[in-house]
């Protein structure tokens, strides 16, 4: 369609040289394209090859992953394997562990009367047991005493004159009308009593010794050694504690140092500590 304002022109024809001239300029113009386009094939099929060897490398790696999953897995059940086979055994050793400690469980109680049999004879036997160490003990103390009675003169001989010895209740008569009944206690609480002239010049003419017999000396006997000399030393005049131990231990030291007379292993210790305190200070 035309418009109407436009003229109409036919071309002119063309020659044979020009159209085959046409054609070949279009032949060398697809050849020219069709190099290009194969050009840009090869491009994109090296890139594809490229592609596709990432994918393969991917690929291969994906399934080097995938085996060590599965050895990783084949490790987890072997391990499952395991671990159920050891919860079997554990298993079993539970039952039979539950059967031993009940059949224990019933030999135990049908042993409990002989055992409550066996028990008391047991306490009865400790308490004799005990009896016969507080017998021993009262008989090995007994044997101490007397010889210790025995050897008083020995012990004493060099520090008084017209030494006396002997038990509390030999010398009750004599100083009956002297003690006040507050003072009693304290005078027959002792095991054993020494009275003599003591030999230095200077000292009270008389003096009396109270002798507590022990297996084995405290605090508390020290103590109350200690408050029966100062109770009878009211009502006599010059009074000495003494302590005859059978097992010494650290007991020397201790007399010592509160100015107590101590017999030990036949030995008479503290002889001036003892003049010292009782004494020299009173």
């Amino acid at each position: 369609m035309v418009d109407e304002g436009e003229t109409n022109v036919t071309p002119d024809a063309q020659s044979p040289m020009d159209a085959i001239e046409q054609a070949m300029h279009d032949i060398v113009s697809l050849h020219r394209l069709t190099v290009n386009q194969l050009g840009d094939l090869i491009r994109v099929q090296r890139d594809t090859t490229d592609q596709l060897q990432a994918v393969s490398e991917a690929m291969r790696q994906v399934g080097s992953l995938f085996r060590d999953m599965a050895n990783a897995q084949a490790r987890v059940n072997d391990a499952l394997i395991a671990l159920s086979t050891q919860l079997e055994r554990m298993t079993e050793v539970d039952d039979a562990t539950k059967q031993a400690i009940k059949e224990l469980i019933d030999r135990f109680q049908q042993a409990v009367p002989q055992l409550d049999q066996l028990a008391g004879q047991l306490s009865g036997f400790g308490v004799l047991l005990r009896q016969l160490v507080r017998e021993q003990e009262r008989l090995i103390l007994s044997a101490f005493r007397q010889d210790l009675e025995r050897r008083l003169p020995t012990l004493f001989c060099r520090y008084l004159a017209s030494l006396r010895w002997g038990v509390p209740g030999v010398f009750y008569e004599e100083l009956a009308a002297r003690l006040p009944e507050s003072a009693v206690d304290f005078w027959l609480a002792a095991d054993l009593v020494v009275a003599g002239a003591l030999r230095q010049a200077h000292a009270p003419a008389w003096l009396w010794i109270m002798v507590f017999v022990t297996p084995e000396a405290d605090e508390a006997l020290f103590a109350r050694a200690s408050a029966t000399a100062m109770v009878l030393g009211d009502v006599l005049g010059t009074v000495l504690p003494a302590i005859a131990v059978l097992r010494p231990g650290d007991a020397v030291g201790m007399a010592l140092s509160q100015g107590i007379l101590l017999i030990a292993d036949g030995v008479l210790h503290g002889w001036e500590q003892a003049i010292a305190r009782w004494i020299a200070e009173g």
